[in-house]
């Protein structure tokens, strides 16, 4: 399986501004040994998201990075966004007719569809969290350790509290939010064990529904929270929407409301100054490295 690296901090003694900088490169994943594209005569690789690759979240993260790395090494990106969650067999298809050397399957609800493919066809995929998928030459597995950038945030929600409530909303709940969720809560219980943690979901695969995510947001802030971690996507926006709409009401003396994002850099949207933090992720490392091991012959 492919080498993690991942960073474990102590929130003993830590300062808060510490903590909000290293939110912004915690989880860098991979090793990120220098390679250049004529080390393996790779020339073309692909990604397929669900979503799209402008959205400042999961999706755009994972496209912009493999199309830097592609760029540092020469290599053509094929970008396929807007895939869904139905079966992307025919994409697949579509990718190796173009002759496409590796396909990244930017999405756990593609951790089944893209082994099956790799076996029938022969061409490598690499997917996330799935370990139990991987296979010599023509799986490998990426897994995000996204616990570990999420307790951070879960420091910084419970130093920053004024109301003791704080919230996570998820558009979904796959092996990433859920892992984060975890995290989050202990991170936050860590600093403040009074702290209430509310938890909702907007729905299943809510990954674009910003109306929802409004309406499940405010019901949080009416809850009391006056934190929300929110895991998104585009979902994010209807939580912005929420949080920037309750703010411009809140009473003189009293809490606004501040968003922690996920997995997106936030900062140039309508967020502004109530986004607290994010937790972003960086796969160049990963994507480098797994360019690498596939043009040695040590991919899976």
């Amino acid at each position: 399986m492919l080498p993690i690296r991942s960073y474990e901090y102590s929130p003993v003694g830590l300062p808060l501004a510490f903590l909000l900088a290293v939110l912004v490169s915690v989880a860098s994943i991979g090793s990120g040994q220098p390679v250049t594209a004529q080390d393996g005569g790779i020339e073309k690789v692909a990604i397929v998201t669900p979503a799209s690759r402008t959205n400042q979240g999961w999706d755009q993260q994972g496209v912009d990075h493999l199309v830097a790395v592609g760029e540092s090494l020469d290599i053509e990106v094929e970008v396929v966004e807007n895939a869904g969650y139905d079966d992307i067999t025919p994409v697949l298809n579509d990718l190796a007719d173009d002759g496409v050397e590796l396909i990244v399957c930017h999405a756990s609800g593609y951790q089944a569809v893209c082994p099956e493919f790799a076996r029938s066809s022969g061409v490598p995929v690499v997917v996330i969290e799935n370990p139990g998928a991987v296979e010599p030459n023509l799986v490998a597995d990426i897994e995000t350790q996204a616990q570990e950038a999420a307790y951070l945030a879960g420091i910084v929600a419970g130093l920053e509290t004024s109301t003791g409530t704080v919230a996570v909303v998820v558009s979904g709940e796959p092996p990433t939010w859920n892992y984060m969720t975890a995290g989050f809560a202990e991170g936050l219980h860590s600093v403040n064990p009074e702290a209430t943690l509310l938890y909702q979901v907007i729905g299943e695969a809510a990954y674009d529904d910003a109306p929802n995510a409004k309406r499940v947001t405010e019901s949080v802030i009416a809850a009391g929270a006056d934190i929300v971690f929110g895991m998104g996507d585009g979902a994010s926006f209807g939580m912005i929407q929420a949080i920037n709409e309750h703010n411009q009401n809140v009473e003189p003396n009293g809490p606004p409301v501040r968003f922690i994002d996920v997995i997106g850099d936030k900062s140039g949207s309508d967020a502004g100054e109530h986004l607290l933090t994010s937790v972003l992720f960086d796969y160049r490392p990963a994507y480098t490295q797994l360019i690498q091991q596939l043009g040695e012959g040590a991919f899976g």
